[in-house]
């Protein structure tokens, strides 16, 4: 399996996070090489298990079979406590979403106060969409962000496809309660 420089980028944001979840993880080839890159867990999901194996398979191939988790799950309802993760990962995978906003909201959930959401998608040029089959401009995804919480979003261009980050900003009113 080939890794890029959008997968490069995405493995260069992760500095210190522990816990990282791929969504939409498919046959698990970022999933593997994040393994690879930084020797600690990903976990993967995605709505199918069909590429499962193969992810395992790579994974043992690449030496980290024991740091790569493929879990059936749905983006849109994350079976993970609140605040479990430092990085959330959705690669080429946030347009298969049918609802991405609700979507980005539960990864607002699942996400540590300050954790990032890292997203790429394909660039398709002139028509300001990111491309037939999706639901959303970048404009929209960057104001979906602001609704779901994130603060920070900035993107770039890299490789013709759009690499975007947010920062989960703590809410006011959680940051209140904690310090009582």
């Amino acid at each position: 399996m080939e890794i890029t420089e959008v997968d490069c980028k995405i493995g260069a944001r992760l500095g210190n996070a522990r816990s990282v979840l791929d969504v939409g993880c498919g046959e698990g080839r970022l999933t593997w090489y994040l393994a690879q890159e930084t020797g600690r867990e990903i976990i993967g999901i995605d709505l199918s298990r069909s590429g499962f194996r193969k992810a395992r398979r790579v994974a043992r191939q690449a030496g980290v079979g024991n740091l790569v988790r493929c879990i059936k799950g749905d983006a849109r309802h994350l079976n993970f406590p609140d605040g479990q993760f430092d990085v959330v990962i959705l690669s080429y995978s946030l347009h298969h979403i049918e609802d991405s906003p609700a979507a980005l909201q539960e990864i607002h959930r699942v996400l540590k106060p300050g954790g990032t959401i890292i997203i790429s998608e394909h660039e398709v040029k002139g028509g300001g969409t990111l491309g037939d089959c999706y639901q959303f401009t970048l404009a929209e995804l960057m104001k979906s962000l602001v609704e779901a919480g994130f603060a920070d979003a900035h993107w770039e261009r890299t490789d013709g496809d759009i690499l975007l980050s947010a920062i989960n900003k703590i809410r006011e009113e959680a940051w209140t309660s904690n310090k009582s």
